[in-house]
């Protein structure tokens, strides 16, 4: 730990004046500011200050009545990041809710000196007053100071070695350190991943669809086997099954996570950042401290953060829907704590009912306030059969979607699929209508099926691996998806989307994910890859390809097709896309060349009985 020994300069205050928001100074003597953290780029440096000594209830919120603003510079470089109330500074182990420390976290992009300029305001509402710049009249104090950053370690692992994943104008979103691609591979159940019996002011408030779990929280008992000697936790021993969680995906090659942050009164009705299910401007120090410990570790594992922020249950409790104080609030708060996690995508919310409008301002806010520009996604309701429901549209992916295309500050559209088998097409379009109107968007595959299935256990009855598999996974990246994740259904008990406990029930369908990521990843320049299904002449095969170069296709079994190929040499090889592995390298057998620029593919080895990847390449 670093310790800076300039002093803040004392203040003196009267609690009549302050509450009238005059502006007051209260003394502080002899309190340094602390530096913690690695100091390499890219890994989160914590700066706490000595500030008023305040709680989570107190009359004067401390979450929305100050603000801690920190200016970070670097040559051109400029964050300007919220901060954050953070109790005694050691909330996660203390259960501390109350105390007299500040403090802002930052993710260094370059090596160097960092200089920063740290501010405490104060005012009525202040750190929702349309801009986190100080006010000079308002100002409680202003501290500088400066740290050295170096290169990125050469043992670091997880985000931390790639770096923040960035919307570069691409289909696709750019790993900073790397400059790679990246595909998402995501775990997206359970939805109340963070409804976890060991964070603080966690219970079940009565949400529907837990009754195998004890108390209705999440234990994750079959993974407290997985947490490692060294893994973080908190509170002398609590964390081990989330922790032990995290790190099986790890394992499973997964690399991204969807879950909401505030679920009250929806569906779990077991997630919210506030001190209780209703308080919507006090938060819960220690919980979000300890949420934090586990979002750090998903760094370190290399797992992305999917954060939904709202469910279709409740998106009307904040402000009724608008962009008021308790939604501005919100944001706030989950971008001064989080924001600095290299991974996240914003999504705006699971199954949204919200306007256009209201999506845009919240897409806005998010952009204005968040000093990294991390992506902003939303999720769409189902269209069921052409048919309306519940009053919805007959198409509410369109009615979500199309009002944002070319929106500036919008990036992701998160799809929920009911029909499998239109999976292709959707995505296809969406990618296609986004660079029609100039701003690729990043189009995520996040949720398939009627809500009751879902992806199966390994051991369900009707077991839908091979259907999702290439109606669903292939069928989404051959598409030009920038990636997937997995929701468990409703009904699968006890491994549901609410109540899944062991995500080794889905460990088989972990692996086939994987075996389809892996192939894009080892295998092909996906960034420079689009879907050319008008080479083939079956139209239930798929085919993604950079024209000249390189063609894969997707054969279902019991399928040929014909592909229209450039002039010049080529080789061929197979992948067994359900048991992964090599790819098959015979020359001579599964194509032939029927007429010019063109070739006839076939299965492999004559193994009709199983769907194939066939790679053209030239030699």
């Amino acid at each position: 730990m670093m310790v800076n020994d300039q002093r803040i300069k004392p203040f003196c205050c009267c609690l009549l004046l302050f509450i009238a928001m005059a502006a007051c100074r209260q003394e502080i003597k002899d309190n340094p500011f602390t530096i913690r953290g690695t100091l390499k780029k890219w890994q989160p440096v914590t700066l706490t200050f000595a500030g008023p000594e305040t709680s989570e209830s107190d009359s004067i919120n401390p979450f929305l009545d100050y603000s801690l603003v920190v200016k970070f510079t670097n040559g051109e470089e400029m964050f300007e990041v919220p901060g954050y109330y953070a109790a005694d500074g050691d909330a996660a182990n203390s259960g501390a809710d109350s105390g007299n420390k500040w403090q802002v976290r930052f993710s260094p992009n370059a090596a160097g000196q960092w200089k920063f300029d740290a501010y405490l305001t104060h005012g009525r509402e202040i750190a929702i007053a349309g801009s986190i710049s100080p006010k000079d009249k308002k100002e409680m104090w202003h501290i500088p100071g400066t740290f050295d950053i170096a290169s990125v370690d050469s043992l670091s692992i997880g985000l931390y070695a790639t770096g923040r994943l960035y919307y570069a104008g691409k289909h696709f979103l750019e790993a900073a350190e790397t400059g790679r691609p990246f595909l998402k591979n995501g775990v997206g159940s359970p939805e109340n991943f963070l409804a976890y019996h060991e964070f603080d002011g966690t219970f079940d408030n009565g949400g529907a669809g837990t009754p195998t779990l004890t108390n209705g929280l999440h234990r994750y008992m079959a993974h407290i086997g997985d947490w490692r000697k060294g893994d973080p936790g908190w509170m002398d021993g609590k964390g081990k099954g989330i922790i032990g969680a995290i790190n099986y995906m790890a394992a499973m090659k997964m690399n991204s996570l969807y879950f909401l942050t505030f679920n009250a009164h929806g569906d779990g009705d077991d997630v919210w950042p506030w001190t209780g299910p209703d308080a919507h401007r006090r938060y819960d120090v220690s919980k979000l401290e300890q949420w934090e410990i586990v979002f750090s570790h998903m760094d370190r594992r290399g797992i992305a953060m999917n954060v939904f922020t709202q469910e279709t249950e409740n998106d009307t409790i904040l402000n009724m829907g608008e962009l008021g104080p308790e939604r501005q609030l919100y944001y706030r708060e989950l971008i001064a704590r989080f924001g600095h996690h290299p991974g996240i995508v914003w999504n705006l919310g699971e199954e949204t009912n919200r306007t256009p409008e209201q999506l845009k301002a919240y897409a806005s806010y998010i952009r204005d306030i968040d000093p990294y520009d991390h992506p902003i996604a939303v999720h769409n309701h189902v269209r069921v059969s052409g048919k309306r429901m519940q009053g919805r549209p007959p198409d509410p992916i369109k009615e979500t979607l199309t009002p944002l295309l070319g929106f500036g500050t919008f990036e992701v559209p998160s799809l929920q699929m009911y029909d499998t088998t239109e999976v292709h097409h959707e995505v296809l379009k969406w990618r296609r209508l986004s660079e029609q109107h100039k701003r690729p968007w990043v189009v995520y595959l996040d949720e398939i099926g009627h809500w009751d299935i879902g992806v199966t256990t390994d051991a369900a009855e009707n077991n839908n691996h091979k259907m999702v598999m290439k109606s669903s996974l292939w069928g989404a990246y051959m598409a030009g998806a920038a990636g997937t994740s997995w929701y468990f259904g409703g009904e699968d008990a006890p491994n549901n989307d609410l109540a899944a406990e062991d995500l080794r029930a889905r460990h088989n369908w972990w692996t086939v994910s994987n075996h389809a990521h892996q192939f894009f990843e080892d295998h092909l320049p996906f960034g420079e890859m689009q879907n050319h299904n008008e080479l083939l002449s079956n139209k239930e095969a798929f085919c993604f390809a950079r024209r000249g170069e390189i063609y894969v296709v997707y054969l279902p079994k019991n399928q040929t097709t014909d592909l229209e190929i450039g002039d010049g040499n080529y080789a061929i090889a197979f992948y067994d896309p359900l048991a992964g592995g090599l790819l098959l390298d015979k020359p001579n057998q599964g194509w032939e060349i029927t007429k010019a620029n063109s070739v006839s593919l076939s299965a492999y080895d004559g193994l009709v009985h199983k769907d194939w990847v066939i790679v053209i390449k030239r030699k």
